[in-house]
């Protein structure tokens, strides 16, 4: 693990939106400017473009329906001679909650469910015959279930609060890792070698 993400200069990085998202919500831990894409690899060709970071999750998942569309290990090598990782964490999300729409009284009828993908262990969880219906941030999964579209949705207790169409019926606190990356320079070449000194480290201080 490397903890680069702790010096972190403070001007631009890219992630994910809208506006709501735990990405959002750590990438501005660190740095003043965040620019918000409909992606993460939007955000990676923001950071390319800009020549400034990317914040992305290593657990994302993005679906088209039923359909793997896109999720970190792709995105990851697609950007392997053009970004370089220069931090990984892991950190608390904003906690979490399944929510119910006006339709039903309870998680137990929740007969449909808007949710991120990287989150359906938790639509399991509370609404396993649900049908799940994949939207690329929680913040849309919450507006998917405010507007009517679904019975309920996974999505961040704070997002949820502002719809007052929703009821938070579960909440709970994960985390998730976090992927800092920055463009090469030109002629640059990835090296693991600042990780490998780090872990060497660690093993041998016994942390």
């Amino acid at each position: 693990m490397e903890h680069t993400h702790e010096h972190a200069v403070r001007h631009r990085v890219a992630t994910l939106g809208p506006a709501g998202t735990d990405a959002e919500a750590e990438a501005r831990r660190f740095f003043d400017d965040v620019v918000l894409a409909d992606s993460f690899e939007g955000a990676m060709r923001a950071a390319l473009d800009s020549g400034t970071h990317a914040l992305v999750a290593a657990g994302f998942v993005q679906r088209t329906g039923a359909q793997v569309t896109d999720l970190w290990v792709d995105l990851h090598f697609r950007h392997l001679d053009r970004m370089r990782i220069v931090g990984v964490w892991e950190s608390p999300t904003k906690p979490m909650c399944a929510a119910t729409g006006p339709r039903v009284a309870c998680l137990a009828d929740v007969r449909s469910i808007a949710l991120h993908p990287a989150t359906d262990v938790f639509a399991g969880q509370f609404t396993p015959g649900a049908e799940r219906l994949y939207v690329n941030a929680k913040p849309l999964a919450a507006q998917r279930a405010a507007e009517g579209a679904v019975d309920g949705c996974i999505g961040s207790v704070d997002v949820v609060e502002r719809h007052p169409e929703l009821t938070v019926r579960e909440v709970f606190h994960p985390t998730m890792v976090w992927v800092l990356y920055q463009p090469l320079v030109q002629g640059e070449l990835p090296s693991p070698r600042t990780t490998m000194n780090h872990v060497k480290s660690l093993l041998l201080s016994g942390a």
